[in-house]
């Protein structure tokens, strides 16, 4: 009785389904997997890119335990809404094969946006600004990325809910144009400072502004220090 029951459960054993070996990489697996590899090639770091395929990715077998990563072999030109891409499967670090995606693509950054209408050269501090997370790929030039202060102002007028792109700020000009300064020319120990000089372009601190004196009508190039003098010798 006992060898009949050992060779029942013997056989019971035998009947069992082997575990299997391979396993089905499905296009919701690999997505992750390929937007990963293409914000590490465009190295973004400051925002989330999110893929959309337009084609359908093509599901594959891989075998069960295999550690599944994703190559990008030709990248697109630029970060675009629209790309294509071509792509390497690889398994435990070998590859499976090459394969072209199609995606529509979002880059989602936190940003600063008007929460009202604002006038031109209007101090940025003054200016009601609100952060928030917005698909920003199709902003060609990029958006602006600093801190708001009273150093900063509008360079035009804007509405309510705009974004805020670098060629809407600049830093505030402490000299205006038409305006007279004092200009200093130093040459090791010789001081020379000359009084009726007039502004030709306007300059916040650090700009190289042009400027006319108004003696010999001669054009002259200097930094600006503040707002009643620049540095003469640029």
């Amino acid at each position: 009785m006992k060898r009949f029951f050992s060779l029942l459960l013997l056989a019971s054993a035998t009947a069992l389904p082997a575990a299997p070996t391979t396993r089905e990489l499905t296009g919701n697996e690999l997505l992750p997997l390929i937007t990963q590899a293409l914000q590490d090639i465009f190295e973004i770091t400051d925002g989330e890119l999110v893929l959309e395929p337009t084609r359908a990715l093509p599901p594959m077998p891989v075998p069960a335990k295999a550690f599944v990563q994703v190559e990008i072999i030709a990248q697109p030109p630029v970060l675009a809404g629209f790309m294509r891409a071509q792509y390497a499967v690889l398994l435990d670090g070998k590859r499976l094969g090459l394969w072209t995606g199609f995606f529509k693509a979002r880059l989602i950054k936190e940003i600063w946006m008007t929460g009202k209408i604002s006038s031109r050269h209007t101090s940025l501090d003054e200016v009601k600004l609100i952060r928030k997370k917005v698909d920003v790929i199709n902003y060609r030039t990029g958006v602006w990325e600093g801190k708001p202060n009273a150093t900063l102002q509008l360079t035009q007028g804007l509405g309510a809910g705009m974004v805020l792109q670098p060629r809407h700020v600049r830093r505030t000009p402490v000299i205006l144009r038409n305006q007279t300064v004092a200009g200093i020319l130093q040459y090791k120990a010789l001081r020379i400072e000359l009084r009726d000089l007039l502004a030709l372009e306007e300059g916040a601190p650090g700009d190289i502004i042009k400027l006319r004196n108004n003696s010999s009508y001669k054009i002259l190039r200097g930094k600006v220090l503040d707002s009643r003098r620049v540095q003469l010798g640029y």
